[in-house]
């Protein structure tokens, strides 16, 4: 979509916004970000047959979130579909630069463990707010299963990446955390599940985290799969910022999580055409 497509789309769809001022920020897969007025993030599917994963169950999220953190999340000013049926949402502007791998790597080392401490601490107040989600029965949180999800990211075409002795390797970490998830479950927390760098924004002047975007994935699961991201690189920062998790087999249930995202990145490279060979290598490098 150009500029002036999304333009139309959203005076079409609120004919009350007078749209001063309209730029691109961002694009992901199926998804379409513009800034509008310098102040409200419009987002909206690129294509007219393509959706949000579950708009609902993102407001919901974000309304319940309003108010209750020490950083800044969106603020849902505008919903309501265009005339082809699509989601389109508006939301606040999140203050600070996106933070990047790029950027992180350009910091020292005290810098670096204290803004991987800042997530950790990001982490553990959003799994702190409680665990009565009544409030969503009409649009519920997806309870990660992380089974069936390894399974789902595990088909056939993934497989024939791998040579049989690694696939024996891969489901080695997965049948033990099914040992571990029915001998020592943990209780599921409201989990933001896309806690990378880039859903970070960054105060470039104090170097703090100062806010966190795109709920999308939104869903009530168990803590690391908050944190699965930083198996290896950073984890102990991360969980010293945390606090103590209670289970000792938080770095293993890490693990388990790091895998199945990697297993989900190279099933997307496969069907976008691309080549899955680097994430393929991170697999063996967490399970060999």
């Amino acid at each position: 979509m150009t500029t002036e497509q999304i333009q139309e789309t959203i005076t079409e769809t609120f004919p009350e916004i007078e749209i001063k001022s309209i730029k691109k920020i961002g694009s992901g897969r199926n998804i379409i970000a513009v800034l509008v007025n310098d102040s409200v993030v419009f987002r909206m599917p690129k294509k007219e047959d393509a959706e949000f994963n579950n708009p609902d169950k993102e407001i919901k999220v974000l309304n319940f979130l309003k108010g209750k953190l020490s950083f800044e999340v969106p603020e849902i000013l505008y919903h309501k579909k265009d005339k082809s049926g699509r989601n389109i949402i508006g939301e606040t502007l999140v203050h600070g630069t996106t933070y990047t791998q790029e950027m992180h790597d350009s910091f020292d080392e005290e810098t670096k463990s204290d803004i991987l401490r800042q997530i950790g601490k990001i982490a553990r107040e959003l799994h702190n707010l409680g665990n009565d989600y009544s409030w969503l029965q009409d649009a519920p949180l997806h309870y990660t299963d992380s089974l069936e999800v390894f399974d789902e990211y595990f088909p056939d075409t993934v497989k024939k990446q791998f040579t049989d002795e690694q696939i024996q390797h891969i489901n080695a970490v997965r049948d033990r955390y099914k040992y571990l998830s029915e001998q020592y479950p943990v209780k599921p927390v409201l989990t933001h599940c896309d806690l990378h760098f880039g859903n970070m924004m960054f105060d470039t002047n104090t170097k703090k985290i100062v806010g966190l975007i795109d709920f999308g994935e939104a869903g009530y699961a168990e803590p690391s799969r908050d944190m699965h991201y930083y198996y290896g690189n950073g984890a102990k920062e991360l969980l010293a910022g945390y606090g103590d998790t209670g289970d000792v087999y938080f770095p293993e249930r890490q693990r388990f999580q790091s895998v199945v995202n990697l297993l989900c990145d190279i099933k997307e490279d496969l069907e976008m055409g691309k080549s899955p060979d680097r994430n393929v290598n991170k697999v063996l490098q967490i399970v060999m």
